[in-house]
């Protein structure tokens, strides 16, 4: 982005049928921190800046299948199962 131009900001319903992906999964996405950065506007309203959302394209960008998925697997926090305290 150039300096002086504004970097718009996209409502859910529009990342949506941007990226293609439902509502309730970018929510999802959000509240599991694997979406793209977003902007709390107000305690309701949610907007995503373009830059962000192309950054988390970029980053998300892979030349094979599965790829991505073992990623996100390996940096999920363990979970604490069978350890005595």
């Amino acid at each position: 982005m150039t300096p002086g131009t504004i970097d718009p900001l996209l409502t859910e319903k529009e990342l949506s049928a941007w990226v293609g992906v439902s509502v309730p999964n970018l929510q999802r996405m959000r509240s599991n921190g694997t979406g793209p950065r977003y902007v709390q506007l107000s305690p309701r309203r949610i907007g995503y800046r373009k830059s962000d959302v192309e950054a988390w394209l970029t980053a998300r960008t892979t030349d094979r299948i599965g790829a991505l998925a073992s990623v996100e697997r390996t940096s999920a926090p363990a979970a604490d199962v069978g350890h005595e305290r």
